[in-house]
């Protein structure tokens, strides 16, 4: 039988679920609301915690052509630009992200 091991948690068919929590961009904004995030993950049993770490400018450029326009949802009216800019994790935020989760 295959497994694998993340710091030294076996994974694989015989042992327990590895949860993995996403954080995506319901930071904010805000490294504040991404470490408490964090702890809440953990608190209710999350393994590790998966961040998308972007800029903006390296999804789209900054452009008012239709074709960088959101239509209809949550988003209308937005270039996909600002939304990225919006949602992006900063990577300077790594260090105590990483930091923090390993408390």
């Amino acid at each position: 039988m295959h497994h694998l091991s993340i710091d030294q948690r076996k994974i694989g068919k015989p042992y327990p679920p590895y949860i993995i929590a996403e954080l995506s961009a319901n930071h904010n904004g805000s490294l504040e609301r991404a470490l408490a995030s964090i702890t809440m993950a953990k608190r209710k049993g999350a393994d590790a915690v998966k961040i998308q770490t972007y800029t903006a400018d390296t999804l789209t450029i900054d452009c008012d052509k239709e074709d960088f326009q959101i239509h209809g949802g949550l988003w209308d009216g937005y270039k996909l630009y600002d939304l990225y800019k919006w949602a992006e994790t900063p990577y300077e935020w790594h260090k105590p992200m990483f930091d923090h989760a390993r408390k």
